[in-house]
């Protein structure tokens, strides 16, 4: 098994940090092993990554170059500086925790029906529930991959969750969420019949304003989980998602400005593309970072962080 190196072209203000920007809040099928790499599958890849310096160093299931992928993952294509000192530039409290974390990134996950069933789980549900629900569907569904002693399962796609049907999501449920396997199959409908072409809306070319839209004409899609898919898998960076991290982190940041209740916290997040511009989902975590780091009851690890062997 080859292991192969990608370059991060590192920012002396805003330096990329794997263990930091793999922390479960965007993407949860990461964990950290024993060994130091953290073990994930990225667009059906079974991969293991750890950062040395300015390096990444990966090993796959396919033993494939996957630099290409990881770059557009990671957007190590974009200019962190420049986007870090706009959005700094616009909002003094965004600057300080620009600062604070200054590791943080958006991804950009390349697999938009895996991003969406996971924030379909995420209504009432914390991190953790997430990382468990998708866990267990990809175990009861998808093909297992094995990297050495290391198991893990690709998510399944579309056909095969609309397939099975589901039974198989209501027996792998976790927490709750009686309405979640019926969103997800309906969802799986609506990209058989043509109705939802995820991949049409990750194009540029197609606004934020009309994924959103078509995002939220599946069931249990409300405006939260489709700016969270937007940003996240669509490559919509201007995309504001509003969820009770966020809600409190802008009442308490803008109190200023008499923000307290939802629907003013609502306006304030519409505003924010004439505000931050294209970049207004990079403040977005920053805020949402901070106040899921000061809700948190103690310092915990990965989900799945306890696999343990080594390479």
């Amino acid at each position: 098994m080859t292991i192969r190196q990608l370059r991060i072209r590192q920012s002396n203000k805003y330096p990329f940090k794997l263990g930091d920007v793999l922390n479960g809040t965007q993407d949860f099928r990461w964990c950290r092993r024993d060994d130091g790499w953290y073990c994930g599958v990225l667009a059906g890849y079974h991969i293991h990554v750890r950062q040395s310096g300015n390096v990444l160093e990966y090993y796959s299931s396919s033993d494939s170059d996957l630099n290409s992928l990881l770059r557009s993952y990671f957007r190590l294509d974009y200019d962190i500086d420049y986007i870090y000192d706009y959005i700094s530039s616009r909002c003094e409290k965004v600057a300080q925790l620009a600062r604070k974390y200054s590791w943080l990134r958006v991804l950009r996950q390349p697999y938009p029906w895996e991003c969406m069933v996971a924030y379909i789980y995420s209504a009432r549900s914390d991190t953790s529930t997430i990382s468990r629900n998708v866990e267990a569907i990809a175990k009861e569904l998808g093909q297992p991959t094995r990297l050495y002693e290391c198991e893990r399962h690709v998510f399944p796609t579309w056909e095969r969750v609309l397939a099975a049907g589901v039974d198989p999501l209501m027996r792998v449920r976790v927490g709750g969420l009686e309405r979640a396997p019926g969103c997800i199959i309906s969802a799986a409908q609506r990209i058989r019949d043509g109705r939802l072409d995820l991949g049409r809306l990750a194009q540029p070319q197609v606004s934020y304003d009309d994924a959103k839209r078509q995002l939220m004409q599946c069931s249990g899609i409300g405006p939260k989980i489709s700016d969270c898919i937007a940003l996240f898998a669509l490559d919509k960076t201007e995309a504001f998602p509003v969820d009770v991290h966020v809600r409190r982190a802008v009442a308490s940041c803008f109190s200023s400005q008499k923000l307290p209740a939802n629907e003013a916290i609502e306006e304030w997040a519409k505003w924010t593309y004439d505000h931050f511009g294209p970049y207004g989902g990079y403040a977005n975590q920053l805020l949402f970072y901070d106040d899921y780091q000061r809700s948190r009851a103690a310092p915990g690890s990965l989900p799945f962080a306890d696999l343990g062997g080594g390479l």
